[in-house]
């Protein structure tokens, strides 16, 4: 798997290029519209520690391993919040019903007292974070029809993005779709939905 440092949103991200395992158990070949799957925390003072992202089926859904840590004052969630921005070259990825996660939140920044053992110990939270049926059908049938018409080797015109994030009051999801023909690399954003996340952007 090959990593690139990109400029998103003007923070450096890393971007994942590539079949991961769980990509592969999404099975990047299938007839889905593909997402670019995005990372990140508002919590301050905690890094969130996954251990554990499954699907339904009980395999994995691709995940960084580790976010956040400082979240201060005058970032938002999506200059500030964003840690890690996954893509996988050929995806058209059926978007997940759900995603099971697990993960502990060990002190940030790190404790150089804090042993292997205490930090093993930390309290495991868990929580099942919805998708399928929290993006409109029709979004999901425009994101496939742009894939359709693309040239071999080029990205679709309009993606979907699924933004993962965790958050004071629990995980929370948030989707949206670009379109390059508006300009930029990515394109602007011309539907999105889900959790509203600027309501934790600090002043």
């Amino acid at each position: 798997m090959n990593t690139l440092r990109r400029q998103i949103f003007g923070l450096p991200v890393a971007v994942f290029i590539g079949a991961t395992s769980g990509c592969r158990a999404m099975d990047v070949g299938a007839g889905g519209p593909g997402m670019m799957l995005v990372y990140g925390s508002v919590i301050d003072g905690k890094r969130v520690s996954i251990k554990k992202a499954n699907l339904p089926d009980g395999r994995s859904f691709p995940q960084p391993g580790g976010i956040g840590g400082s979240f201060k004052g005058g970032q938002t969630w999506l200059n500030g919040g964003i840690d890690a921005t996954m893509a996988t070259s050929g995806d058209h990825r059926e978007l997940p019903e759900w995603v099971d996660f697990e993960w502990s939140e060990p002190p940030y920044p790190e404790d150089p007292n804090m042993s292997l053992e205490a930090y093993r110990a930390l309290p495991r939270q868990k929580q099942r974070l919805e998708i399928k049926r929290r993006i409109p059908p029709a979004v999901v049938e425009e994101a496939i029809a742009s894939k359709r018409v693309a040239q071999p080797g080029k990205v679709a015109d309009k993606t979907l993005w699924i933004y993962i994030f965790w958050t004071p009051d629990g995980m929370k999801m948030r989707w949206a779709m670009r379109d390059r023909a508006t300009g930029g690399p990515f394109g602007e954003i011309v539907r999105e939905g889900g959790d509203d996340l600027d309501r934790y952007n600090l002043k």
